[in-house]
């Protein structure tokens, strides 16, 4: 089965920016802040407050944009005489629903970028970044682009440059002087050919005629090999002329007067002495490197950190001999391998990610490395020097060190985590309510350390260390919250996380076992599953009302999640209720481990189960339904038999489906039913329109039952034929409907209703009927094809319909194949093979059909000889845009030809699909290629068709 997942809408909204992790937020370089269509907070980040020196106090969820810029004006970022302006323009500017960039200077001199950016359901983001640095660059940059056109103006030398078309881009005034032309004529535009006839035509030579003095640069402009020639200008002086060839087409030609060499070099040098003095007076260490990971330049504060001497880190050098020879002269501490540093540094390029990495040298300093990748290719390092950065932070540490003897003498245990939750202090009770090693859990170890620890110690039952670490990240992206942990000993732990305002937590732990026990006595009596020991249906609508009325309150968000197992009703039918009933407690046990601690689980009923989650949606509750499908999906044995069940999910959200709980649970049923309708085995958020859905297909089953007595269906029919003679060998009969208000309805979209209510049964008996008295009037070499239901299949009766059809029509088994797919052979109990050996004992062939969409188990093949598999037109329809199809279809028709068994590709369209399953040693084919499917009227012109195409061939 395909788990069908559900659409991410078009564009993320205010509320799904609240479902960010904050703990990510707080990580990032760059500040944001979100705010709704009032202008009000309704997201932001630490850095954000950093970057403006802001108040946590003032700037906090719900506070309004012109009260946000009127406290940043208060610290002196701006005057506070241009808030109400400020705030009118930003607000005109959002208004017009575009991004665009703003640019802020402090008071204290940062320079911050800001990104606004409206939101599709209104509000906005805004992005700040510290671009202090950058501003001084693009300055340093726009000096160097002015000096640049100045000395382009004013260079000695005279300069053209042309496009890839051998027209003119530019040319500044000396080459225009240098040769006497006229500016009036020689202007961007004007084509190589005109510029050179008017070259000559002012006295200028260059030994030789002008059509061949322009054809020789085209073909230079070509081959894109640079090249020196020299001219004599009209007054017999020689000029050399330099081109050189741009990536992208074009070319640049530099004309200098020769006699003037010496004076140009000198002040070539001078310039690039300017350049160099302003690369190594950078603070930072700066490598400019090419696609090919090979240093072009660097300079020496690069050289100073790595411990490199010029010539061991020169142009050329690719990046792994630089990081050898930097590990070779004790520049790394020895935690670093070479081939770690280069694959970090392929990563972070093949990913273009720009954050910083830290790296520890051999002297105890830590390097900021970034790297920026080019558009052109290759990329930018920068190395920055943070180690007084980082021995601030480690001084800070110490000071929440300084506070164990106060804190030791709580009665509670109390650990501080900081952002990367790691300790930065506790007390002795935490450490003896779990029975920790003080030698172990001390300042700087990291909780997931703590969590291997106390697992060790047999602390946690049930669990790992893994899987106790993971569960509890998952809780802290929900915020503050309170979490009870149950240890080995029986005892509970009550676990407040409150959060810091700088970042990071402090957990309090609290003995409440004899409270938490007195207490679930009570609860649990009559209000939980006596078969799962899951809360029962009655719990389940308290705790769910009690989550709604909180929504309704305080706000938040909560999944309804409604579950129910698909194929259960085989697995009772089969083994019997004790296996069944040891399938439901498997997988309530499932759906505790996996839902978490904070998420409720009930049995509803029979094979019906329920699930609440709190916190950010719908994020968390597919992540949750996506994890549920695979795991029940893959249930162990009952009874020593593999069993084949999956779960079918729907998901309803408070508050954005309904805050009654009656209403939110006929959401989730509706996307329960759309899951199934889908296929099962899959999950389906609510949509509104699915109400409408629903009473849509109400109205077609509803017509549909009908639709057989109305005389509504019809069957089309669609030649299949024989690879190696051409033959046209029969036809595969295909079922219509024509509704007489809605035309013609898809087979996709009524099949499906007619399998779960059960008309399927009547309409097959007459798909079959109809389809052997129309192939009874055909040539005897032709057969007729015809679908069973895996409904149809299992239904009692069907060898005795079979044998009825072939006798009413007089059609000879042999001339008639069933079509069974994978889905009807998936109990592959004895029952089903034993039906399929009955209708072999009629003569009748039987075929695979659509193998390898299923389940594609080989044990079908082994246990029943069929006489045909049918590779599935979706493998033969992508063969020429997928690897995989190719091997494929290649497989199964090797499969095929082992077991002596014909192989039918279906879907043919091209010749070139035609000629490439008939090289992979396919028997047979059918598609549009040898014709569309047509009415039963038609099949002798069909038949008269494709022999005449067969005699030609």
């Amino acid at each position: 089965m395909t788990t069908n997942r559900k659409t991410r809408p078009e564009a993320a909204s205010a509320e799904a920016l609240l479902a960010l992790s904050q703990l990510a937020l707080d990580r990032m370089e760059q500040g944001v802040c979100v705010y709704d269509a009032d202008s009000r907070v309704v997201l932001f980040n630490r850095r954000y407050l950093e970057l403006f020196n802001m108040s946590a106090d003032v700037v906090r969820l719900g506070t309004g944009y012109r009260d946000v810029l009127a406290h940043s004006a208060s610290l002196g970022n701006f005057p506070v005489s241009e808030v109400d302006n400020l705030f009118r323009a930003r607000i005109a500017q959002l208004s017009a629903g575009k991004p665009f960039r703003a640019e802020q200077r402090l008071s204290n001199g940062l320079v911050l970028a800001l990104d606004l950016k409206p939101l599709p359901e209104g509000g906005w983001m805004t992005i700040c970044d510290d671009v202090s640095r950058l501003a001084r660059l693009e300055a340093q940059l726009r000096l160097q682009t002015e000096r640049s056109q100045h000395a382009l103006a004013n260079m000695s030398h005279g300069l053209v440059m042309y496009d890839a078309e051998g027209n003119l881009i530019v040319c500044n005034n000396q080459y225009i002087a240098l040769y006497g032309l006229d500016p009036d004529i020689i202007k961007p535009g004007v084509s190589h050919r005109d510029l050179v006839d008017h070259w000559f035509s002012r006295g200028n030579s260059a030994e030789m005629p002008t059509e061949t003095f322009h054809d020789n640069r085209m073909k230079e402009v070509r081959r894109q090999s640079p090249n020196m020639v020299f001219l004599k200008r009209f007054d017999g002086r020689i000029m050399q002329a330099v081109s050189r060839f741009l990536p992208e087409g074009g070319w640049v030609t530099s004309h200098e007067d020769v006699t003037e060499r010496r004076q140009q070099e000198q002040a070539l040098k001078q310039q690039n002495r300017l350049l160099d003095g302003a690369l190594e007076n950078m603070a930072h260490g700066l490598c400019f490197y090419d696609s090919d990971m090979r240093l072009k330049i660097c300079n020496n504060r690069y050289r100073e950190i790595y411990r490199l001497s010029p010539d061991e880190a020169k142009p050329g050098t690719h990046l792994a001999e630089l990081i050898e020879r930097s590990i070779a002269n004790g520049a790394f501490a020895s935690e670093y391998s070479p081939q770690q540093i280069l694959e970090a540094a392929r990563a972070r390029i093949a990913s273009r990610d720009h954050s910083a990495m830290r790296r520890r040298m051999a002297d105890n300093t830590v390097v900021s490395v970034r790297y920026c990748t080019l558009p052109e290719g290759g990329f930018v390092a920068t190395y920055e020097d943070i180690t007084e950065r980082e021995r601030a932070i480690e001084e800070l540490s110490e000071q929440y060190r300084r506070f164990d003897a106060a804190l030791n003498n709580m009665s509670q245990g109390l650990c501080m985590l900081d952002s990367h939750l790691r300790v930065i202090v506790c007390n002795t009770r935490y450490i003896e309510m779990y029975g920790l090693s003080p030698d172990v859990v001390k300042p700087g170890i990291s909780m997931r350390e703590i969590m291997e620890h106390s697992c060790s110690l047999g602390i946690h039952p049930n669990t790992t260390a893994a899987q106790l670490y993971a569960d509890y990240i998952e809780r802290l992206r929900e915020g503050e919250h309170t979490l009870h942990r149950h240890l080995a000993d029986g005892r509970i732990i009550k676990l407040n996380h409150t959060r810091m305002a700088h970042g990071g937590w402090v957990v309090t732990y609290e003995d409440v076992t004899e409270r938490h026990k007195a207490q679930a006595r009570v609860a649990h009596m009559a209000r939980h599953d006596s078969l799962t020991d899951l809360p029962n249906r009655t719990l389940f609508r308290d705790q769910m009302n009690e989550g709604l009325a909180e929504i309704a309150v305080a706000g938040g968000e909560m999944a309804v999640l409604c579950l129910d197992l698909d194929n259960f009703k085989t697995v009772n039918d089969r083994l019997g209720h004790a296996a069944g009933d040891r399938l439901l407690r498997w997988v309530a046990a499932q759906l505790k481990e996996h839902a978490g601690e904070h998420a409720t689980v009930a049995r509803l009923g029979g094979d019906e189960f329920a699930l609440l989650q709190r916190g950010p949606q719908p994020e968390s509750a597919e992540r949750l339904a996506r994890r549920l499908v695979e795991i029940i999906g893959r249930p162990p044995p009952l009874e020593n038999q593999s069993i084949h069940v999956g779960v079918s999910i729907g998901i309803a959200l408070a508050p954005e489906h309904g805050l009654d709980t009656d209403e939110l649970m006929k959401c989730a049923d509706l996307a329960l039913y759309q899951a199934k309708a889908k296929g099962r085995g899959a999950y389906q958020l609510f949509q509104p329109e699915m109400e409408e859905h629903a009473r849509s297909r109400h109205a077609l089953e509803h017509d549909l039952r009908g639709a057989l007595e109305a005389r509504e269906f019809h069957l089309v029919f669609q030649p299949q034929v024989r690879l190696d003679t051409s033959e046209l060998t029969g036809f595969e009969a295909l079922l219509r409907w024509k509704h007489p208000v809605r035309g013609m309805v898809s087979p996709a979209e009524f099949i499906p209703i007619a399998e779960e209510t059960g008309l399927i049964i009547p309409i097959g008996e007459w798909v079959l009927r109809a389809a052997c008295a129309t192939a009874a009037g055909w040539p005897d070499s032709m057969t007729i094809a015809v679908n069973l239901s895996p409904v149809q299949f299992r239904s009692r009766g069907l060898v005795a319909m079979v044998t009825n059809a072939l006798a009413e029509a007089g059609l000879p088994p042999q001339r008639l194949e069933l079509e069974v797919t994978e889905t009807a052979l998936l109990d592959d109990n004895e029952t089903t093979i034993e039906t399929l050996h009955q209708l072999r004992a009629l003569g009748v062939r039987i075929s695979l059909d659509d193998f390898g969409v299923g389940y594609s188990s080989l044990s079908y093949l082994r246990k029943f000889p069929f006489d045909r598999i049918k590779i599935d037109r979706s493998f033969v329809g992508t063969l020429g845009e997928s690897p995989e199809s190719i091997a494929i279809v290649r497989t199964i028709a090797s499969l095929g030809s082992v077991l002596g068994v014909e192989t039918t590709a279906e879907g043919v369209e091209t010749s070139d699909q035609l000629e490439f399953v008939r090289a992979s040693g396919c028997t047979a084919v059918q598609g549009f290629y040898f014709g569309r499917p047509c009415p039963a009227a038609e099949i002798d012109r069909t038949i008269e068709r494709l022999s005449a195409i067969r005699r030609v061939a």
